[in-house]
């Protein structure tokens, strides 16, 4: 299948799944508990994919410990204890800008 059928058919799929809110909304004027709960989930899930992606696959395969690993361990731990995203940007730019240099 050529690179081109699979962009148009997950674009599809992509542009009917966000219609098909717009569409039927209207139906559902209250979205159940479980349902906010489930759609709650999916920025930490999508963000921890993007990341874990980030962190472990390089341009030729798996990717070895280096300077991201540790920046990735040090605001993991940043954000864990003081709840706080800027701080935790702020630690992981340090010890990229520190080890790395």
């Amino acid at each position: 299948m050529s690179h081109l059928v699979m962009v148009l058919i997950v674009g599809v799929a992509a542009y009917g799944t966000r219609s098909s809110f717009i569409a039927f909304g209207e139906r559902m004027r209250v979205v159940p508990p479980r349902v906010e709960v489930m759609l709650s989930m999916i920025p930490p899930a999508v963000l921890s994919a993007i990341a874990a992606t980030s962190l472990l696959l390089g341009d030729d395969g798996l990717r070895g410990p280096d300077e991201w690993h540790i920046a990735a361990v040090v605001s993991g731990a940043v954000a864990w204890k003081t709840k706080n995203v800027a701080l935790c940007i702020l630690a992981g730019m340090v010890v990229v800008w520190t080890v790395g240099a």
